[in-house]
């Protein structure tokens, strides 16, 4: 007969495998007291938190972009200085789900709220050291926009995307070059890790850069990805022009 700390134990991992059913299906996994919950994508090995930290330094506030279901929410928050994190995504069951990891975790210095991030006005939700945004601009319709967006809420963001690449199908749209990608069909389960839009605009990279530098940021550091899912990648520290930076 197992002692009460083991049937405490195991009816506690009972109770949280219910809750994570109530908001299945989910695509991040997630281990919570010995147990393992959630979906197969394993962000245990990710490099990209660690990068935005030694880009960045020690900042107190965060402002995430496509939190998606939390997982690295919870990386930026075990930062040593880490005061606060905010995350923001489209999809309400994203949130929901981040809510409950987060809840489970005990970790009170997170917040996820919705916010379709093709419109969002990210003033409304204050100032903050740093923007971490990753797997969010290449899925967008319109990205120069909150490229723009960001400079009124930081002075320092790390990016992380996909970008066209090649000259087939390649168009301008508003002065950007790029090419137009199919987010697919809503009634797939997979829409999770897609847009919210049918398509999305990829931008290539020269124009990548001509477009963030020309909205006051400097690219200080780069990583390139030559092979990531759909195509090359690309990872950039970027920090407003001193002349732009907010006082």
């Amino acid at each position: 007969m197992p002692s009460p700390e083991l049937a405490g134990q195991a009816r506690d991992t009972g109770e949280i495998a219910e809750r994570f059913a109530a908001l299945a299906p989910w695509n991040t996994r997630f281990d919570i007291g010995g147990a393992t919950f959630g979906g197969e994508l394993d962000y245990s090995v990710d490099q990209r938190v660690p990068t935005f930290f030694r880009w960045f330094g020690a900042p107190r506030t965060i402002l995430e972009l496509s939190s998606f279901e939390g997982a690295h929410t919870l990386q930026l928050g075990e930062g040593e200085t880490t005061e606060r994190v905010l995350g923001l995504d489209g999809r309400p069951e994203n949130v929901a789900r981040s809510q409950l990891v987060a809840e489970l975790l005990g970790r009170g210095n997170l917040e996820f709220r919705q916010e379709d991030l093709e419109t969002v006005d990210l003033a409304r939700h204050g100032r903050f050291d740093a923007v971490f945004w990753a797997d969010l601009l290449y899925h967008l319709d319109t990205p120069w926009r909150l490229v723009r967006d960001v400079a009124r809420v930081s002075d320092h963001f790390f990016l992380d995307t996909s970008y066209w690449s090649g000259d087939k199908d390649q168009v301008e749209v508003d002065g950007h070059h790029g090419g137009w990608y199919d987010e697919g069909d809503y009634t797939d389960p997979v829409r999770a890790l897609s847009g919210l839009r049918r398509r999305s605009f990829w931008l290539t990279l020269p124009s990548l850069l001509k477009l963030v530098t020309r909205a006051c940021w400097a690219v200080h550091d780069v990583e390139h990805i030559p092979e990531w899912g759909h195509g090359p990648r690309v990872w950039l520290g970027c920090s407003r022009h001193p002349r732009h930076a907010a006082a």
